[in-house]
């Protein structure tokens, strides 16, 4: 006999989304454990609705219970279905597999959904609920059944490793990836097929044997764990696999399975637990084209790839035996040059001035971006792109604004088209549909994707070689957006106090965390971890979390106001701001502890706080900087050169430090000493630097001016 109950604590504690015990028993054995307060409306729909479409011939449907972690896997057959339990609780197993006779099922389900619907009846639970309940249920009372389809042919697939690694035998006898519908309506229940895990090279020895898929997912988890504790200075590390309790220890070469151990290092182990999880979850999705969007699969693609982006690279014995290849420099290592020889003592720079064009940006929002063959300016008169040295200049037309990237790619967008631009072309290399959106004049450019932000509150990402669009995310009620990239994740920081994490390929959402105050900036990626800056009027904040699995390490309150942008480095991470009105630069270590906090002589407040090597330095608004120590003690100063202007934000090439004020100085960031000064016309409103120390400056007036680095003299 089999029966479903449902607790009666909820009926005495009426609400609008009542939440109690679920259990399934047969023949008086408890089939399912553990379901204390799941979510009952949802529940009864889902049972209501799965059972129904099994009645119209679906082959498989997937029930979830998410309190407890439980997934119900409901398998047609011809006069019987069968049902699975998977348990997405660490660790990820299948907790039991049995046949029922689909009229006792289908009876079971009714009784359940008819006491349900009474007894919400006089409940505060609205009236579209309840008609969706009445409606299910009605439609399950139709004696009519359609037979399900034919069997598949079942699949068969293997994966193996070269050199240290694991593999994997998939049998699928039953053909579950074949026979699964397309979207999400089985989506786990289809990756329970069985076959075994096994190390490469030892089929003999550990093995793991039953739900294969379901294996991979635990021992990606596994991975994770492993690459979470490398460099946390511990001496071995537990983790919990599918077949029992493993170790692996961090300090020498050992992974103990059982009475088995084999010699691989901690790296090692973690690279091929994730690099299971991808091969794996890649295979599947090819072998089986109705899987290729099955949101597990893309969670395991996406926790692999992150964690072996976060592992170092192979060691150098695997190094050694690969064929060796030849080097290929990057473009800006081929072209960046040493401008400055350092020997001596720096006393002064010579800059000439190339280029003055008189009203090229407009009274509006105006952003210089340097590239490596020009500078690139957008204003409310379009895009224009030059040369450092101001021969060669390229206008774009952008109605509804322009994007560019620092390797030249560049966006512009009219009210029905978007146009995709190379680094020195001037027509676009292709275009498609726009509807319309302002753009963000930033560009990321990443793996062939390119990502912006529309009207300030949404990012887009298209095709960097088509312009094909392949996401958008616009959340509802933001007017400001931030937007970064930490590895395979988009970190979307919203003033509503929001922070996504997005799939860069798919921008699927992979998490969401809430803050007690509003994100002020984008993300700043910090080795593991991600800081992103938080504040409002009096208060700031800083936030690190793992850009990952989107888990907060720690949110710190800083008594500052107006912070300038963070910066990180090392083990310790820097943010300046006013406290009580004067200057103050703070100091915090990886776990937000702050270690010191002092006021800095300069006489505005900071909007710059860079790195030289392992000191700081603090700019102003006024131009005045200062050099401080890693212990916040000053090294040296240099005073503002006139009152406070708009803030620009200052620049570090090359040891030498341009910060904007009535004039532009060139400091040496070793000294303090002013190695040279430029104009800055009307008031400086947008400053550039390239790798070579080129200058591009733009005032107030709209007008651009080019200052090339002639020459330095040094005393030896």
């Amino acid at each position: 006999m089999l029966r479903i109950r449902i607790g009666r604590r909820w009926t005495r504690e009426r609400g609008a989304a009542p939440h109690d015990s679920v259990s399934l028993e047969l023949d008086g054995v408890a089939l399912v454990e553990g379901a204390e307060d799941e979510p009952l409306l949802a529940l009864v729909e889902s049972l209501l609705g799965c059972t129904g479409a099994l009645a119209r011939g679906m082959p498989m449907a997937d029930i979830s219970l998410p309190e407890s972690g439980l997934v119900l896997c409901l398998d047609n057959g011809e006069d019987s279905c069968t049902l699975r339990i998977a348990s997405l609780a660490r660790p990820a197993r299948l907790v039991r597999r049995v046949r029922l006779d689909w009229t006792e099922w289908c009876e079971a389900v009714v009784k359940m959904g008819e006491t349900f619907a009474a007894d919400i009846e006089g409940s505060t639970i609205s009236a579209t609920s309840r008609r969706a309940v009445r409606d299910r249920l009605r439609a399950l009372r139709q004696p009519s059944r359609l037979p399900p389809p034919r069997p598949a042919a079942p699949l068969g697939l293997r994966i193996g490793s070269a050199g240290r690694g694991l593999a994997l035998q998939l049998h699928d006898g039953s053909g579950l990836l074949e026979r699964a519908p397309r979207g999400h309506g089985a989506a786990l229940g289809a990756l329970l097929g069985s076959g075994r895990v096994w190390i490469s090279g030892a089929p003999d020895g550990w093995q793991l044997e039953g739900p294969t898929l379901l294996h991979v997912l635990e021992l990606v988890r596994c991975g994770e764990e492993l690459q979470r504790a490398l460099g946390t200075g511990v001496d071995a590390v537990d983790i919990h696999l599918p077949g029992g309790a493993s170790r692996v220890s961090l300090s020498s070469p050992g992974w103990t399975l059982g009475s088995e151990t084999v010699p691989w290092t901690a790296e090692e182990v973690a690279r091929a637990l994730l690099s299971l999880g991808a091969s794996a979850a890649r295979a599947v999705r090819w072998a089986v084209p109705t899987q290729r969007r099955n949101p597990y699969l893309e969670e395991l693609v996406t926790r692999s790839e992150a964690g072996l982006a976060l592992l170092r690279p192979s060691t150098p014995d695997a190094r050694e035996r690969r064929p060796p290849a030849r080097r290929r420099r990057s473009v800006r290592a081929a072209r960046a040059v040493r401008p400055l020889q350092r020997e001596g003592s720096m006393r002064r720079l010579r800059f000439l001035p190339v280029a003055l064009i008189p009203g090229l940006a407009g009274p509006g929002r105006a952003t210089l971006v340097a590239t490596d063959a020009g500078v690139v300016l957008l204003s409310d008169r379009g895009m224009d792109v030059l040369d450092w040295d101001g021969k060669r200049r390229v206008h774009r037309a952008t109605l509804r604004g322009g994007a560019t990237a620092p390797d030249g790619r560049a966006l512009a967008a009219t009210r029905d088209r978007l146009l995709g631009y190379a680094a020195q072309d001037a027509g676009p290399r292709w275009f498609q549909p726009h509807d319309g959106a302002a753009l963000d004049p930033l560009v990321i450019s990443a793996e062939q994707v390119l990502l912006f932000g529309l009207e300030r509150r949404g990012i887009r990402a298209v095709d960097a070689l088509t312009g094909r669009q392949r996401w958008s995310f616009v959340p509802p009620r933001t007017r400001r957006l931030h937007m970064a990239l930490s590895g395979v994740t988009v970190l979307a920081a919203s003033e509503s106090g929001v922070l996504t994490g997005l799939d860069l390929h798919d921008g699927t959402v992979r998490f969401r965390v809430a803050a007690p105050l509003p994100f002020t900036g984008p993300a700043l990626p910090w080795g593991p971890v991600a800081l992103v800056p938080l504040g409002r009027e009096d208060r700031s904040a800083l936030l690190a979390l793992d850009p990952v699995l989107g888990e907060v390490r720690w949110l710190t309150e800083l008594p500052l106001r107006h912070p300038a942008p963070p910066t990180a480095g090392g083990a310790r991470a820097w943010i300046a701001g006013l406290h009580e009105e004067r200057p103050t630069l703070a100091c915090l270590d990886v776990r937000g502890r702050v270690i010191w906090q002092r006021a800095v002589p300069v006489p505005e407040r900071p909007v710059g706080v860079l790195r030289a090597g392992v000191e700081l330095v603090v700019v102003g608004s006024t131009g005045a900087a200062v050099r401080v120590r890693r212990d916040g003690k000053p090294v040296w100063r240099a005073g503002a050169p006139g009152v406070a202007m708009a803030p620009v934000a200052p620049c570090l090439e090359h040891g030498v430090l341009l910060a904007a004020g009535p004039v532009v100085r060139a400091l040496d960031v070793r000294n303090g000493r002013v190695l040279a000064e430029l104009p800055a016309g009307r008031g400086v409103r947008a400053l550039a630097v390239s790798p070579r120390l080129d200058v591009a400056l733009l005032d107030e007036a709209g007008d651009l001016a080019l200052h090339r680095l002639a020459g330095h003299f040094a005393v030896l």
